[in-house]
């Protein structure tokens, strides 16, 4: 596959993101090497996917067997057998007084980038269920977290290294709902999807509120497509995933996934 073929079915923000993925993947091609990605989204893992695939290689992504958000990938040569280990992956588990505290998803995440320096790309899902916090860091990560968090937003914490096979397996709410659209213009997806007033919706995108495919975007009057996931700031995450032909007023039918947001 051309680069320009594999440009045309993604969003231009997503170029130098395809650049890299072609770049990784021909110098598996000129060393005869394995390369392990650090933590990509599931659009970056789709898109390495797809240009991995124009070429003579093989694509092993840690959540084809594990269910998790952010995924690692492994391309590698023909001759190649999948050792899970090569990912790179450990579980922490964090321990806090739950009884007293309630911690939230923000707050953990907010420690780990801010308070620890620490790159997104180099951890992973941040699970929460039950009193229990769960993160996936790569492993070279595993002990600086140990060592230096003490505390998340003043609450004292104590975290340790667990087996993957102690993940929590959380299952996200969601419910699917059909709409109608006069475009596939951002505001007025999401004024739609999460029903709100076009005003409100342009509002929350020119504010840095609105993410797409994982990129922040205060673009109002851009368009989305089928597939595409759309983050608005504390009212959730939507998934285009129909498209049902054009109603009798002209407007397109769209059916959405609507996904709880995290606190």
């Amino acid at each position: 596959m051309k680069q320009k073929e594999i440009y045309q079915h993604f969003h231009p923000e997503d170029h130098e993101f395809i650049d890299r993925c072609i770049e990784l993947s021909e110098r598996v091609i000129e060393r005869y090497s394995v390369e392990v990605t650090s933590f990509l989204n599931p659009h970056q893992v789709t898109i390495l996917r797809n240009v991995a695939a124009s070429y003579p290689l093989q694509v092993f992504v840690s959540s084809d067997d594990r269910k998790m958000e952010y995924a690692k990938v492994i391309v590698a040569p023909d001759y190649y057998q999948l050792d899970p280990s090569d990912f790179d992956l450990s579980l922490l588990e964090i321990t806090y007084s739950s009884k007293f505290h309630q911690l939230t998803h923000s707050q953990v995440l907010g420690t780990i980038v801010h308070q620890l320096g620490v790159d997104r790309k180099s951890f992973g899902d941040i699970l929460m269920g039950d009193g229990r916090i769960q993160v996936f860091v790569e492993q070279r990560f595993a002990l600086y977290f140990m060592d230096h968090v003490q505390k998340i937003s003043r609450v004292p914490v104590k975290i340790k290294e667990v087996p993957l096979s102690q993940q929590l397996i959380l299952e996200e709410e969601s419910q699917s709902r059909d709409i109608l659209v006069s475009s596939y213009r951002l505001d007025k997806v999401i004024s739609a999807g999460f029903k709100l007033s076009r005003s409100q919706a342009s509002q929350l995108v020119s504010t840095g509120l609105v993410k797409v495919n994982y990129a922040t975007t205060t673009n109002g009057s851009g368009f989305v497509a089928l597939n595409d996931l759309v983050s608005v700031r504390r009212f959730g995450r939507l998934k285009i995933v129909s498209e049902n032909g054009i109603s009798k007023s002209g407007k397109y039918k769209i059916t959405v996934e609507i996904l709880l947001s995290k606190k």
